[in-house]
């Protein structure tokens, strides 16, 4: 009996070893926009963007979606969206409403440096973590840091940029 259980562990490790697979590391996020941006007030926002998704592998939930936008490295705005639903094996566009709110001691005013000939917006960046969560409750938390919003916005940064794992 002790011996089947040892097997039994080992074939368990196998397989969760071989789960890994190949084909999450085909998601990719092909395209962000943003739809819309209302202020609430003199320090929140609330926006909606819509995100296209490249899925050849199974339906997964996105949770715990946390945001934060870095002006000139400062930090200027969080960020947390509402959980979506990715469909499996679809090219699809998911709207996602976004509630935000100004970082303590950000001064909004400096934003007005975008609005000058020298303006990048190279000097916003974002930082992203999520959960994705497979429909049986396994999961992982996802990191993409230092995102530059011109390469954001553009599509060009996402499908290079290198994500980190927990």
């Amino acid at each position: 009996m002790k011996k089947l259980r040892i097997v039994l562990l080992f074939a368990l490790v196998l397989l969760l070893a071989g789960c890994k697979g190949r084909g999450f590391e085909d998601v990719r996020v092909t395209s962000v926009r943003l739809v819309s941006i209302s202020p609430e007030g003199l320090t929140r926002i609330s926006a909606v963007a819509e995100v296209g998704v490249h899925n050849p592998t199974v339906a997964f939930d996105v949770t715990n979606l946390d945001g934060l936008a870095k002006f000139l490295g400062q930090d200027a705005l969080m960020v947390t969206g509402d959980p979506v639903s990715i469909a499996a094996r679809c090219d699809s566009v998911y709207t996602v409403p976004l509630q935000g709110r100004m970082a303590e001691g950000f001064n909004p005013l400096r934003l007005l440096r975008l609005l000058g000939d020298d303006a990048s917006f190279d000097d916003i960046t974002f930082d992203v973590r999520a959960r994705v969560t497979l429909r049986s409750g396994l999961g992982k938390n996802i990191e993409m840091l230092d995102i530059p919003l011109s390469g954001l916005l553009s599509g060009t940064v996402l499908e290079n940029h290198e994500n980190t794992t927990e």
